[in-house]
């Protein structure tokens, strides 16, 4: 497949991704970028993702992670390959209030069926001008290939 088309793909892609009702319409995710070995995803912090502390639940850091890092994967295969999360390591590094929080993910190691990527979430105060980083995640991931005949082939070469 050539660049131009590929690019084309992950653009649609995305666009699929933000308009899709689901858990990451539920939590306000957008995803902000789609490349092969890279995922960018963001949110708002508002009262519905607070514990009853003021802060930030974990599991919605999480999910952004996650989601970040399966953009990252599925952008590096043709259409119709699917994953899942079968292993996942998190540090939270601080608490979050308001403001924005970024994922950014990456692929560390690509295999024929498994990968491993990492994932940094940053909060971004409601100004953008600070970003720190409130979690580090480590996942690995099952690559289910595509249903199209050769396409696993095609990419695994």
């Amino acid at each position: 497949m050539n660049q131009e088309k590929q690019v084309e793909q992950i653009h649609h892609f995305v666009e699929q991704i933000n308009q899709r009702p689901g858990f990451g319409q539920l939590l306000g995710m957008r995803v902000e970028a789609a490349e092969p070995g890279r995922g960018r995803v963001r949110l708002t912090v508002d009262e519905r993702l607070m514990h009853p502390q003021g802060l930030v639940h974990g599991g919605v850091i999480f999910s952004l992670a996650d989601t970040a890092m399966a953009m990252a994967l599925l952008a590096s295969y043709p259409p119709g390959t699917h994953t899942g999360t079968i292993e996942a390591k998190i540090n939270y590094l601080r608490a979050v209030r308001n403001g924005h929080l970024l994922a950014e993910a990456a692929i560390i190691h690509q295999g024929r069926t498994t990968a491993v990527l990492e994932a940094t979430v940053y909060h971004q105060s409601d100004e953008g001008q600070e970003q720190r980083a409130v979690a580090r995640v480590l996942s690995t991931f099952y690559i289910f290939p595509s249903e199209e005949k050769g396409a696993h082939n095609e990419r695994a070469g």
